[in-house]
């Protein structure tokens, strides 16, 4: 494939193969507390029934050396990152890229891991990986949206497989040419809707995406070419995934600041800026879909300012962003799966007992009557504008007839609200509590803390294999 960086799939391969390592340390920082965060929601994510489902059927489809999270028996890496990827997401505990609006960690991580079980690759290997990765994941997405997401596509399970193949490329150490293959093949595994919210396909989305990225980084490797018109060409994702509108939607989005999301790819300065450091991750709070964090803080500010509970509310009333509001499709929710994608159960949870926990998501959780009674308290507007344009509003009203209202722009556990390294080593602690014995819990602290200075992955996921 003759390179031309005007391509951008050639400006992305080229970067990802060339950039040194010379990341700062905030970055580095970041990327291991991503870790830290996607393997303490994979280990009880591998204990959910979809992802012990799939790693049955993963078992007979590709048995190898790779180790995954909470299950002995090896997996080839295509594999062992299909189930790391479905345990990542089953909790709906993982967090939020908002440049490729998209979970890109669930997807990333385990496909790292897989490949550098299977390859030998140090902890330093994996973090630099995961920021090119990052970095890719969020330049695809910026390409795509607003509008891919807003239009229905799932960006973790499309942008996220096409940002991972990259990642995957760097760690296999592939050069710009099979890079961009890498990157190519991966748009061929690229798909998934958000019509799948609320089942046990939205985690699957993620595995799905985690393996396809794995097989295009090697499918690349072992010498298989593709396309070079795949992101930006007529027939490319940047038309087939956003829509034959797409020039005037780009139109739209030219004065407007959305995460850096202009509805077009970048052929330049694709490191500059870095996005793990000028956008950062959203880190969960809560074990619930993203779009609900924003109101859920507000209700928790409100609810500890003033005092109240659920005896004392006559209605919460929420404005917020359409885009988000859509994600919340289940009103009256009846498993947990849907739970995760009601602002009710979550808004309804939180005033109950000023949080929102994994327990709050069990199947016996669900059907509380303290519970489902406060359900029709919720009342909600969708406001049609952009998510960085308009604030969450929430409005309660109490039965003294006194209305104590707040807004909320970004979500605890966004850069501009990190959760302190205390703050994420207790949520560590609290996933893994049943799953991991204490001694182990704590050498897998230990590791994961000093990651950078591993000198092998391998022992990690050894370690983590006995999990669950």
């Amino acid at each position: 494939m003759k390179i031309d960086t005007e391509n951008p799939l050639h400006a992305f391969a080229a970067w990802t193969a060339t950039v040194p390592r010379d990341w700062s340390e905030l970055a580095r920082t970041r990327a291991r507390d991503a870790f830290i965060d996607v393997i303490a929601v994979m280990v009880p994510g591998a204990a959910e029934e979809v992802t012990r489902t799939v790693f049955r059927l993963a078992e007979s489809w590709g048995r190898g050396d790779c180790h995954s999270i909470g299950f002995a028996g090896g997996l080839s890496a295509p594999m062992a990152a299909l189930v790391g990827g479905t345990a990542a997401h089953a909790l709906d505990f993982d967090d939020n890229f908002d440049p490729a609006k998209a979970h890109a960690t669930a997807v990333l991580a385990p496909a790292l891991l897989a490949l550098a079980d299977a390859r030998g690759a140090s902890g330093e290997d994996l973090i630099d990986a995961y920021i090119v990765g990052l970095q890719i994941i969020g330049r695809v997405g910026q390409g795509v949206n607003p509008f891919h997401r807003s239009r229905g596509w799932h960006a973790t399970a499309t942008v996220g497989t096409v940002g991972t193949a990259a990642g995957c490329a760097r760690l296999l150490g592939l050069d710009t040419d099979k890079t961009a293959h890498a990157i190519s093949l991966s748009t061929s595994f690229a798909g998934g809707f958000m019509s799948q919210f609320g089942t046990m396909t939205k985690p699957l989305h993620a595995g799905m995406a985690a393996a396809g990225a794995v097989q295009a980084a090697l499918f690349a490797e072992a010498g298989i070419t593709a396309g070079s018109q795949t992101l930006h060409g007529a027939n490319g994702m940047g038309t087939l995934m956003v829509g034959q509108d797409v020039e005037e939607l780009r139109a739209i989005m030219a004065d407007k600041d959305e995460h850096g999301q202009k509805v077009k790819f970048a052929t330049t300065d694709i490191g500059e800026p870095l996005h793990i450091e000028k956008y950062g991750l959203k880190v969960k709070r809560f074990p619930n879909c993203g779009s609900v964090h924003r109101s859920l803080d507000g209700l928790l500010e409100l609810r500890e300012k003033h005092g109240f509970g659920p005896a004392d509310v006559k209605e919460i009333f929420v404005r917020a962003p359409a885009a988000h509001l859509r994600n919340l499709m289940y009103d009256r929710p009846t498993n947990p799966m849907e739970a995760k994608f009601s602002l009710e159960y979550g808004l309804a949870v939180g005033l109950l007992s000023g949080n929102a926990t994994l327990a709050d998501y069990e199947p016996d959780a669900i059907e509380r009557n303290q519970v489902t009674a406060l359900l029709p308290l919720v009342r909600k507007e969708y406001v049609e504008k952009l998510e960085s344009d308009f604030p969450t509003e929430v409005h309660v009203t109490l039965v003294s007839g006194e209305t104590v209202s707040t807004s909320v722009k970004m979500p605890v556990g966004s850069s501009a609200r990190p959760l302190s390294e205390d703050q994420l080593i207790e949520k560590f602690d609290g996933c893994v509590a049943g799953f991991m014995a204490d001694e182990r819990a704590k050498q897998v602290k230990t590791m994961l803390l000093s990651l950078e200075r591993e000198g092998s992955v391998r022992k990690l996921m050894s370690m983590l294999t006995q999990a669950a």
